[in-house]
C-alpha cells in the first residue's frame, strides 16, 4: 500500500514557472486567487479544460459562491479567459479556460523592469568608439582597424574621450586614417596628455597665431601635422 501511494504521489507533475510564485502578489492576485489559477492549471494538465464549480469547490475550502465570485473577478481583471471551441471532427462547440491572459500580464511586468536598461541601450551606442568611428569614416572598419582600436584600449589604455579626440583632430587636419590617430595618441601620451581639453590646449600650440578676418577667409584652416618629424 505504501508503495501504491508514493507512485501516486510522484504520477503527474504541474509544471509552473517559479517567477509566478515570486511575483503573483505584485500581480494583484491574492493567495486564494493564485491557488484557484493553479487548480484550474492543474485540471488542465488532467484533461479538463472547463471544470465545473463543483469540482474546484471540491479541492479548495470555500464554498460554491464564494469560487464563483472570484471567476469572475479573475476573467474582469484580465487573469483568465473562458473561450468556446469546436472539436474537429464531430463540431460539438464546448468551453474551456484560457490561462494565457495570466502570463501575458507576468510577461509585461518583467518586460517593463528591463525596459530602462533598454532605453538606455541606444544611448550607449552613441559612445561606442567602433559605431563612432565607422559614422566618421563612413564605411565599416576593417578587421585590422577593428584590432587597432581594441589594442588603443586595452594595451594602451587610451580613454575613450582621448581616441575620440584624437580622431576629431585627425577629421579637422583632413587626414583621416588610423596611422595618423596613432600618431596623435601617441604625441599625447608622450606629453602627458590624460583629458580631451589638455589635447586642445595642446595642439592649439602648434597651430598659426590668429590672422586678420580678411586673410582667415583666404586661408584654410591651419592644422598641426602629426606625422612630421616622426620618430615613433
Amino acid at each position: 500500500m505504501e508503495k501504491l501511494l508514493f507512485a501516486m504521489m510522484k504520477e503527474g507533475h504541474l509544471s509552473l514557472p517559479s517567477v509566478l510564485f515570486k511575483r503573483y502578489k505584485e500581480l494583484g492576485l491574492t493567495d486564494l486567487e493564485m491557488m484557484l489559477l493553479v487548480h484550474i492549471m492543474n485540471f488542465k494538465q488532467e484533461g479538463k479544460d472547463f471544470p465545473t464549480i463543483s469540482e474546484l469547490a471540491f479541492r479548495m475550502t470555500v464554498e460554491d459562491r464564494q469560487l464563483i465570485s472570484m471567476l469572475q473577478k479573475l476573467v474582469q481583471n484580465g487573469y483568465l479567459s473562458i473561450e468556446d471551441v469546436v472539436e474537429k471532427g464531430t463540431g460539438i462547440r464546448s468551453e474551456i479556460y484560457q490561462i494565457d491572459p495570466l502570463y501575458h500580464k507576468l510577461a509585461s511586468l518583467v518586460a517593463s523592469e528591463a525596459l530602462p536598461e533598454e532605453e538606455e541601450a541606444p544611448k550607449a551606442d552613441q559612445h561606442n568608439l567602433f559605431v563612432i568611428f565607422e559614422q566618421e569614416f563612413g564605411r565599416p572598419l576593417s578587421p585590422i582597424e577593428c584590432e587597432t582600436l581594441a589594442m588603443w584600449q586595452d594595451q594602451d589604455q587610451y580613454s575613450d574621450e582621448l581616441i575620440i579626440a584624437a580622431l576629431r583632430e585627425a577629421v579637422i587636419s583632413n587626414k583621416l586614417f588610423f596611422r595618423y590617430i596613432d600618431r596623435i595618441l601617441y604625441e599625447w601620451q608622450r606629453n602627458h596628455i590624460r583629458t580631451p581639453q589638455q589635447a586642445r590646449d595642446f595642439s592649439l600650440k602648434f597651430r598659426k597665431p590668429p590672422q586678420p578676418a580678411a586673410q582667415r577667409k583666404a586661408e584654410p584652416f591651419p592644422f598641426y601635422n602629426w606625422l612630421e618629424n616622426e620618430t615613433r
